[in-house]
């Protein structure tokens, strides 16, 4: 009787098996013969990613072949050597198993390499009695994961999502890309000829309009003069402005005119402000950091938690959620001391008890990730790569902050009146500091203010202040990855990062390497304006397509439903197009 786990990784194989025992290996196959979790004989072996792909079309760069949506998406064996050897193997242990438990990686991609895989071996789907969920690697977390081993059932949705997220990014860019280049080839604005092609992708595209209407905006941008009027204090030199903007310098010099040389205090106002540590990371909050800190490419990020992940020392990197369950939260506290050391970042905890901010059982539940967090394996620093370093040391520092004090200061906001007219000013003071003092942020100085009584009254003298609006910012690769992307719902976790290098590597966007800042070329521009009103270009509309996938993951919507809407949309589009050509 022989029980076979099918890893992605070699390194998740080896682990899966030091896990389990002793372990020896014949060619690409980790065998345990004796293991407290199952009777069988085990053999772990691994996939190595995807090894089949669904092929290319041959005739659809051509008009009257369009729409191409009659498609049976049967996929193929990549035909290189290492993947035609892996599948060999892999076939050749599934047969020869009495069943399979899929332990490839715990997100949507994993359960389509593995079932990809299965599908094309006789019997292969229906061998499978168990799906192993991973969160760490770590020796503790392998071994509940293999006393609680899940129904495949439970995570089966998630292959039918990839499946219908791969099949509707296949037919948007088989059919709109040969759509767009011939069309604009006709219309002699692109010239024909190999490498002149456009390529249009139900998530990158969207993207790509983001940063020109970002680009339009700043060169649209006209900048405008604009008046305020200010008092001053006297005694004190305090400043005191009035919200309202002027933009005709007589109508604001008459009115300063206007004002009396004395002013009234009208509100005092002191309020206490409490702030717990920021949320625990995610994928794209990691992903945002080290792009603004260090300047790390987001693919460059995710592979170095991807590494720390496999050495044991982080949790799943793909994750979305921000939270973590008791048990995550109990082994931090035990570790806290130890990762304290680790890093150098020393302070009495206060917060040891679980809150509702960091942990979250229902929100983990929804995703089946908890947040981005350290394992109990802490290594030597000096072991580690610098980059791997700089990673480790900001995931670990920003879970000890959940457990510092809340930073807590007191603002005062004063108002004076002076002929109708409202005028503000604000102070702020610094009570404790908390987990500021250790999240290597600048720390702001306190802003006093004098000892104002409503009643009392001031001498003030005015002023005007003249300002220009400013141009809206240009994108940085660490916003469109950690806010704009996450915004619009566009993409996942583990899909945000390749897509911004593809529209790169495509010639739709630079990226100015010392600021981050992502400039569209004059190809994007070709695209965009062709596809300004076209749904398959709209941040909003695909933003809303991500969530019927997600519901397809939830089992909530059946995924052919989805693809068949794809199908109708694309051959609507395109006979909207021939029409026009006519």
């Amino acid at each position: 009787m022989v029980t076979v786990i099918l890893a992605e990784k070699e390194t998740q194989a080896a682990a899966y098996a030091e896990c389990l025992g002793s372990a020896g290996k014949k060619g690409k196959v980790h065998i345990v013969k004796h293991t407290p979790y199952f009777s069988d004989e085990v053999h772990v072996i691994a996939a190595e990613g995807h090894l089949f792909e669904y092929g290319l079309p041959k005739d659809n760069w051509n008009l009257e072949k369009l729409p191409l949506v009659d498609v049976s998406f049967k996929q193929t064996l990549k035909q290189d050597k290492v993947s035609k050897e892996t599948f060999k193997q892999i076939y050749q242990e599934v047969m020869a198993a009495n069943q399979v438990i899929i332990g490839t990686d715990s997100d949507r991609e994993g359960e389509r390499i593995a079932y990809s895989i299965l599908s094309h071996i006789p019997e292969g789907k229906n061998k499978v009695t168990k799906r192993l969920w991973v969160n760490s690697m770590t020796t503790r977390a392998l071994q509940k994961a293999f006393q609680n081993l899940r129904e495949p059932i439970e995570t089966y949705n998630y292959y039918l999502e990839a499946e219908a997220r791969a099949q509707s990014d296949w037919l948007v860019g088989m059919n709109l890309s040969p759509l767009v280049t011939l069309e604009l080839q006709n219309k002699g604005r692109l010239p024909r000829g190999k490498g002149n092609s456009l390529s249009v992708g139900r998530v990158q595209t969207p993207g790509v309009r983001l940063i020109c209407e970002n680009d339009l905006a700043i060169q649209n941008f006209r900048p405008e003069t604009y008046r305020k009027l200010q008092l001053q204090d006297k005694e004190t030199e305090i400043s005191f402005s009035n919200k309202e903007k002027y933009s005709d310098s007589e109508v604001i010099l008459a009115t300063s005119r206007q004002l009396s040389s004395v002013s009234t205090i009208s509100s005092v106002e002191t309020e206490d402000h409490q702030r717990a540590a920021p949320a625990l990371f995610n994928l794209s909050d990691i992903q945002e950091l080290a792009a603004r800190q260090w300047g790390f490419e987001p693919t460059k990020t995710e592979n170095l938690i991807e590494s720390l992940y496999l050495k044991k020392y982080l949790s799943y990197p793909r994750t979305d959620t921000r939270f973590i369950t008791q048990e995550e939260f109990d082994y931090l506290k035990t570790y806290l001391k130890s990762y304290q050391e680790t890093i150098h970042c020393s302070f009495e905890p206060v917060n040891v008890e679980a809150r509702e901010n960091y942990v979250n059982p229902k929100e983990v539940a929804k995703t089946s990730h908890y947040a981005l967090i350290p394992t109990e394996n802490i290594p030597n620093l000096v072991t580690l790569k610098p980059d791997e370093r700089f990673i480790y040391e900001a995931v670990v520092r920003r879970t000890l902050l959940m457990f510092a004090a809340d930073c807590r200061y007191q603002t005062t906001t004063v108002e004076i009146e002076n002929q109708g007219l409202v005028f503000k000013a604000r102070g702020r003071q610094m009570i404790d500091f908390g987990w500021v003092t250790f999240s290597q942020q600048k720390l702001k100085e306190d802003v006093e203010l004098p000892d104002y009584r409503v009643g009392d009254q001031i001498e003030t003298k005015a002023t005007i202040l003249e300002g220009v609006t400013k141009p809206p910012k240009r994108l940085t690769e660490s916003q469109f990855i950690g806010q704009i992307l996450p915004k619009y719902g566009l993409g996942t976790q583990a899909t945000r990062a390749a897509m911004l290098k593809t529209i790169q590597d495509r010639g739709y966007i630079t990226k100015d390497k010392k600021t981050g800042q992502l400039f569209p070329t004059n190809k994007a521009y070709l695209l965009i304006h062709y596809l300004y009103d076209n749904e398959f270009a709209s941040p909003e509309t695909t933003g809303g397509w991500e969530l019927f996938l997600s519901q397809i993951g939830e089992g909530e919507i059946n995924p052919r439903e989805f693809v068949d809407a794809i199908k109708e949309k694309l051959t609507d589009q395109i006979v909207a197009a021939k029409e026009r050509s006519d």
